[in-house]
C-alpha cells in the first residue's frame, strides 16, 4: 500500500454506500475516489469491494481494511484533539456549522463582523441544518436548532424560538376563515392540513409538499399558499405576514456547542461568546414578538 491516506477513501465508500456518496463526503470528484480505491486495491493485492450493477459490496478483505481504517481514524482524532487542546492563541482555523437560513437572515453580517474583529481566526462555514459530528471534528463549533442536543458536548442553549404560519401579503389579503386556504406542507406532515389550520380555516387544503425550508420559503413568497416557518424567518421577510387566527407555537431551541476538549481554546470561547450575544440581541425576532 503506497499511502495510508488511501484507506480513508475505502472507509468513505463503505460508509456512504458507493463512489458518489464518498466523493460528496470527501469533497472530491467521483473519478478521484475510483482512482484512489483502485490504487489501494492494487497496492494491497486484493479486491476490497465487489462491483455489481446495483453498487459496491465489501469483501472479507475489505472488512479487515475498513476495521483498520476506523482504528486509524479514531487514533488520528484523539491526536488532533490533544494537539488542538494545547493551542492557546487567539488565532488559527475555526470551522463552524449552522443552518442555511439562520446564516442568510441573521449570521452572515455577524460572521463578517467577527472576521474583521479577529482577522487571525480563519473561519470556514458549513451551511447545514443537520447535526454535524463534533466528536469526529466535522466542525469545531455547531450552531443548531434542537430540543435534544448531544449531551456529551459542551455549550449552552442560546435562546428559545417560536414558529407561525406565514403567507405572502397579497395572497393573504384575499383570504378569510371561509376561504379554501392553500397550505404548503412538509413531506412528513402528510396530505392533510395541520389541526390548528383546520380549526381556523375548515376549507383549507394541501396545495403542495416540500422537504426543505428554503424551498417552502420560496413557494410562500411566490404566493403558492401558507406554511409554518420559524418566526425569525417569516418575521424578517418583508413580503410575508402572519396568518390570522392561528397562534404561534414553540419551535426548536437554538444551541451553540463544541467538543469538550476544545472548550478552553481562546478562539472557540471567544467565538461562542460573540455569537451567543449577537443571537440574543435578536431574541424578540426569534420569539415572534
Amino acid at each position: 500500500m503506497e499511502s495510508w491516506d488511501d484507506l480513508k477513501y475505502a472507509l468513505a465508500v463503505h460508509r456512504h454506500g458507493g463512489l458518489s456518496g464518498a466523493a460528496r463526503s470527501l469533497g472530491v470528484n467521483h473519478s478521484t475516489v475510483s482512482r484512489r480505491l483502485s490504487a489501494l486495491e492494487k497496492g494491497m493485492g486484493v479486491r476490497l469491494f465487489d462491483r455489481f450493477s446495483s453498487g459496491l459490496r465489501v469483501t472479507s478483505f475489505g472488512e479487515h481494511a475498513i476495521l483498520a481504517a476506523e482504528r486509524m481514524e479514531e487514533l488520528a482524532l484523539v491526536l488532533d484533539l490533544s494537539i488542538a487542546g494545547k493551542d492557546m492563541e487567539l488565532a488559527g482555523p475555526l470551522k463552524i456549522s449552522a443552518p442555511q437560513l439562520i446564516i442568510k437572515v441573521i449570521l452572515a453580517p455577524v460572521l463578517a463582523e467577527f472576521a474583521k474583529s479577529y482577522p487571525n481566526i480563519k473561519l470556514t462555514v458549513i451551511a447545514t441544518s443537520d447535526a454535524v459530528n463534533l466528536h469526529k471534528r466535522e466542525a469545531d463549533v455547531s450552531i443548531l436548532a434542537s430540543n435534544e442536543p448531544d449531551g456529551t458536548l459542551w455549550g449552552r442553549k442560546v435562546l428559545s424560538q417560536n414558529c407561525r404560519y406565514y403567507g405572502e401579503r397579497k395572497y393573504l389579503a384575499g383570504c378569510d376563515d371561509a376561504s379554501e386556504l392553500d397550505c404548503i406542507n412538509f413531506l412528513w406532515r402528510g396530505d392533510e392540513p395541520a389541526t390548528e389550520i383546520l380549526k381556523a380555516y375548515p376549507r383549507a387544503r394541501v396545495a403542495a409538499k416540500f422537504d426543505d425550508m428554503v424551498a417552502v420559503h420560496g413557494a410562500v413568497l411566490a404566493g403558492a399558499g401558507v406554511a409554518r416557518m420559524p418566526c425569525f424567518l417569516g418575521g424578517s421577510t418583508e413580503e410575508l405576514e402572519a396568518l390570522p387566527y392561528v397562534e404561534k407555537q414553540p419551535y426548536s431551541d437554538i444551541w451553540i456547542l463544541t467538543h469538550p476538549d476544545l472548550q478552553k481554546l481562546p478562539r472557540i470561547r471567544t467565538f461562542m461568546r460573540y455569537i451567543s450575544e449577537k443571537l440574543q440581541e435578536k431574541e424578540k425576532l426569534f420569539l415572534g414578538e
